[in-house]
C-alpha cells in the first residue's frame, strides 16, 4: 500500500496536470479501486466542482464514496452497512470542515481553505480509513 505522501504526492502532480478535485482523490487509490488512470479519471470526472460543477456535494467527498464502495460493496440487500462506511468518512471530513457541500465549503468564510487543501484532508481520511 503506498503511503500517505505518496497518495498526497500524486494528487499534487494530477492537480497540477489539471486533473479536478474529485478525479486527484480518486485516481490516488488504484490500488483499492482497481482501474488504470485513464478509466479512473473517467469515473470520477464527472464529480468534480461539486457533481459537475453544480457546487452541491464536495467532488473529494464523492471520490471517498467511491472508493469505500469499491472497497466494501457485497450485494444490494447489504447496502445499509456500506452506507454507514460511508457516512464514516464523510462524517469526518464534514467535523473537520464544517460541511460536505461544495458551495458552502469554498463560501467566503473565515475557515475557507483552497481545494488542495479538501484533497489533501480527504486522502488523509480514507489512508488512515485503510489502515484501520
Amino acid at each position: 500500500m503506498p503511503t500517505l505522501e505518496e497518495r498526497h504526492e500524486r494528487a499534487r502532480a494530477l492537480r497540477a496536470q489539471g486533473f479536478n478535485c474529485s478525479q486527484c482523490v480518486y485516481m490516488v487509490f488504484d490500488d483499492v479501486h482497481g482501474f488504470d488512470q485513464a478509466t479512473a479519471a473517467r469515473v470520477s470526472a464527472a464529480l468534480g466542482g461539486g457533481v459537475g460543477g453544480q457546487h452541491q456535494v464536495c467532488g473529494t467527498v464523492s471520490a471517498m464514496s467511491l472508493v469505500v464502495g469499491s472497497l466494501r460493496y457485497e450485494e444490494p440487500a447489504k447496502k445499509a452497512s456500506l452506507y454507514k462506511e460511508v457516512q464514516r468518512v464523510c462524517g469526518e471530513f464534514r467535523s473537520e470542515n464544517g460541511s460536505i457541500v461544495c458551495a458552502e465549503l469554498l463560501a467566503d468564510r473565515p475557515n475557507r481553505k483552497p481545494c488542495m487543501q479538501y484533497i489533501l484532508e480527504s486522502i488523509a481520511i480514507l489512508d488512515s480509513y485503510l489502515r484501520e
